[in-house]
């Protein structure tokens, strides 16, 4: 679902806009362009992008969203990858549980601190089924078991002091 948009300052057909889980996406709609986005950017903000606004030059973007961050987005330069990762070679979404017992609240967090910082440096979505007691995650297949990986270090160390 979009929650923003803002068109660039300089190419009528360039504009990005932002969803309410926090994706980012830049498109180029004119006749160069595509009805694909030109680039994505999933998990920008935690929450929803509610506001964005290019600089008059264009070079810089700002959001701002319900996570109380307000974010600057800058292009490469041309020919560089600086921070673009390795497209992965198993790009499908998978959806698995983890089942968590008497310790949702650890892996939750403060605020929700935890899980967070857990999909950001992961890269998954994450939701805790406190009725089911069990971490439902969605990722590929390596970033799963990434997130199983960290979660059941987490809950060895709380078990280990109980």
């Amino acid at each position: 679902e979009v929650t923003s948009i803002a068109w660039h300052p300089l190419y009528e057909s360039v504009f990005a806009s932002g969803g309410m889980d926090g994706t980012l996406i830049y498109w180029n709609i004119g006749p160069k362009g595509s009805e694909e986005p030109s680039a994505r950017v999933p998990f920008a903000h935690d929450m929803a992008i509610w506001d964005m606004k290019w600089h008059p030059a264009g070079h810089l973007l700002a959001t701002g969203s319900n996570d109380r961050q307000t974010k600057f987005w800058a292009r490469n330069r041309l020919g560089s990858h600086d921070g673009l990762e390795e497209e992965e070679e198993e790009d499908e979404l998978l959806k698995d549980e983890m089942e968590l017992g008497n310790h949702v609240g650890i892996v939750i967090g403060r605020r929700g601190a935890t899980i967070i910082a857990m999909q950001r440096s992961t890269g998954t979505k994450m939701y805790v089924d406190q009725v089911r007691r069990v971490l439902q995650i969605e990722g590929t297949t390596k970033q799963i078991d990434v997130v199983k990986k960290r979660v059941g270090a987490l809950l060895d160390r709380v078990n280990e002091g109980a």
